[in-house]
């Protein structure tokens, strides 16, 4: 199967890019600089640009079954709308091209869902975010609600922290409950890539965290 993965690049793109070649997907890629993918620079089909080129995200999502998105907001950005149009836009160019899945991560502290339970150790990780990244936390949010609006084959996977590693139990996935505060990279990874042809969080939010 041929996926796409958008955000090779990032600290878990890298990790999703190895994990997906070492099961057999042939990957496409769009990236800003094509060093950056270091040894899997001659292992993946590469298009140079970003996604808010919508040239270059049409022609990354061709030819493909699934996307895979890491992509987040910038750190400092200033217009959460934009992400909200990226979103659209992306939407778009995965019906153009008949894209059978859509794979893109969110985060454990924005708002979006119906009824979620907001235990202590949630709600002070979205008052840090609030205090270092409101905007990032209000743009995820707009993504969410965009993504809810359309018809395509989505899942959003909503960590809390991730870090380097894997755990040594099984990850807690709940579309409401935030069970611990952290997710092991290479957990985040295997989940993302057991829903391209997983059904079971189709049009869901999982939240995943791991064990110790």
């Amino acid at each position: 199967m041929k996926i796409a993965i958008l955000g090779s690049t990032g600290f878990v793109g890298r990790v999703l890019t190895e994990k997906a070649l070492g099961k057999g997907f042939q990957i496409k890629s769009l990236v800003r600089n094509p060093d950056k993918l270091g040894a899997h620079k001659n292992k993946v089909e590469f298009i140079q640009g970003d996604i808010s080129q919508i040239d270059k995200l049409d022609e990354c999502l061709s030819g493909v079954q699934a996307v895979l998105s890491t992509v987040p907001p910038e750190r400092n950005t200033h217009d959460p709308e934009k992400y909200a149009r990226i979103m659209d836009d992306l939407i778009n160019c995965i019906m153009k091209n008949g894209v059978i899945r859509f794979i893109h991560i969110g985060g454990a502290a924005h708002g979006g869902g119906e009824n979620e339970s907001w235990s202590f150790k949630r709600k002070l990780l979205r008052a840090f975010l609030n205090l270092t990244w409101k905007q990032g936390l209000i743009a995820k949010r707009l993504e969410w609600e965009t993504l809810k609006k359309s018809d395509i084959d989505w899942t959003l996977v909503r960590p809390p922290r991730i870090v380097k590693g894997k755990s040594t139990e099984k990850i807690i996935v709940d579309d409401k409950i935030l069970a611990g505060p952290k997710v092991y990279v290479d957990d985040l990874a295997d989940f993302m890539l057991e829903q391209i042809e997983s059904k079971e969080w189709s049009k869901k939010a999982p939240i995943v965290s791991s064990m110790k």
